[in-house]
């Protein structure tokens, strides 16, 4: 039941957060293009400081990635303060580092995530996912949002058509899932906590 309890508890601020970052999203003007867009309607979460620090508290750090990811859908790496070729490794430690995570990589290599965390035997809602791509050194790295029909990985990442998109990968190509560190994860969620506070004390 506790279990069960902490798992309603973590969808209940996923969907406080996610009506949060809707009004600031980049990709507010290509919503009616996006055939993975969430039409689902939310509801709005009243909740006290106190019980609004206990859900935050409770809520994993790989979903306050994907929801900070989400925040720039639709963002080119102009936008972002990023560079203009290859950055989808940019972006991954973007993302870590807006989330309240210290650091990521450091690297602009999409393959150096294979080492960073614990490895995953599949996907996972929050994991990153790491693919191959060109040759033996090249790769691409987003964050899993879910997965289609047939099991392709969905994913949010950066220079995917020049942009933060969502987007399915054959699942062929990809070379391994992570869940970022313990320590990336612990920070993250402490972020997320603060956010919270913050959010009841300006209502």
């Amino acid at each position: 039941m506790r279990a069960a309890m902490k798992r309603s508890i973590a969808a209940s601020l996923v969907c406080s957060l996610t009506v949060c970052i809707a009004s600031t999203s980049f990709a507010a003007t290509a919503k009616r293009n996006d055939r993975f867009a969430n039409t689902e309607p939310l509801e709005t979460i009243s909740r006290s400081r106190a019980e609004a620090a206990d859900q935050a508290a409770q809520v994993p750090g790989g979903a306050s990635l994907l929801l900070e990811a989400l925040r720039y859908r639709g963002a080119n790496a102009k936008q972002l303060g990023l560079p203009a070729q290859l950055w989808c490794a940019d972006f991954m430690n973007f993302v870590i580092k807006k989330a309240g995570g210290n650091k990521g990589t450091q690297s602009r290599a999409a393959r150096s995530f294979l080492e960073f965390g614990k490895k995953l035997d599949g996907p996972r809602v929050g994991a990153i996912a790491i693919l191959k791509r060109g040759g033996p050194q090249n790769g691409h790295v987003g964050i899993v949002r879910g997965t289609d029909g047939q099991g392709n990985p969905i994913l949010i990442s950066g220079n995917s058509g020049n942009m933060v998109r969502q987007s399915s990968y054959p699942k062929e190509k990809v070379l391994g899932y992570v869940m970022p560190p313990d320590y990336v994860l612990r920070e993250i969620a402490s972020a997320a906590r603060a956010q919270a506070i913050k959010q009841q004390q300006a209502q």
